[in-house]
């Protein structure tokens, strides 16, 4: 994953919370941060302390980059939409098993924002479990919820945050096109 491109414009706090979230969910790894911070450091803006200190862990205390990332995001909290948007490329793009993407989609239970987006997380993962010893048929009615459900946020993208609100207001008409 490209993130210079992927966070550009974006500030630090919600940056870094990402970028944790991200590391947590083992959806970016510490060579794409890596890679990242050497983007911005080469780029030919002023540079931040942030990304230096980045870079620091990155380079001598690797065990250091999360709690570094937490202490950047100070606990702010952000829609974790564009997250599920980067599970759904995963998915789409048979980059990841549909039990690695419903075990990440289920730690993001709580810090969805609606009932709604929880109750179809908990369904998803229900239904993956009761499908997981079953024949083939089950796991693929699984796999195509759970790829309906993460194509509602295939848009939430950093360069489309300009739609977000709009996005956030056309969810429950997706949603209630999903058959569940």
């Amino acid at each position: 994953m490209h993130l210079d491109a992927e966070f550009q414009g974006v500030a630090v706090p919600e940056a870094a919370f990402y970028a944790q979230l991200g590391l947590q969910l083992e959806l970016l790894t510490l060579a794409d941060l890596s890679e990242w911070v050497d983007e911005v450091l080469l780029g030919e803006g002023a540079l931040d302390k942030f990304f230096l200190e980045l870079y620091r862990h990155l380079r001598t205390g690797r065990a250091q980059v999360a709690p570094y990332l937490a202490r950047a995001c100070q606990g702010e909290s952000f829609s974790v939409r564009p997250v599920l948007g980067w599970l759904q490329q995963r998915l789409a793009t048979g980059a990841w098993p549909l039990g690695r993407a419903i075990r990440a989609v289920y730690r993001l239970r709580t810090l969805v924002e609606s009932d709604r987006e929880v109750g179809w997380i908990y369904g998803l993962a229900a239904d993956y479990e009761r499908a997981a010893d079953g024949p083939a048929e089950g796991l693929r009615e699984v796999y195509h919820e759970t790829e309906a459900f993460l194509a509602c946020y295939q848009e939430y993208t950093f360069p489309n945050r300009h739609q977000w609100l709009y996005l956030d207001a056309i969810l429950p008409q997706r949603w209630a096109h999903l058959r569940h």
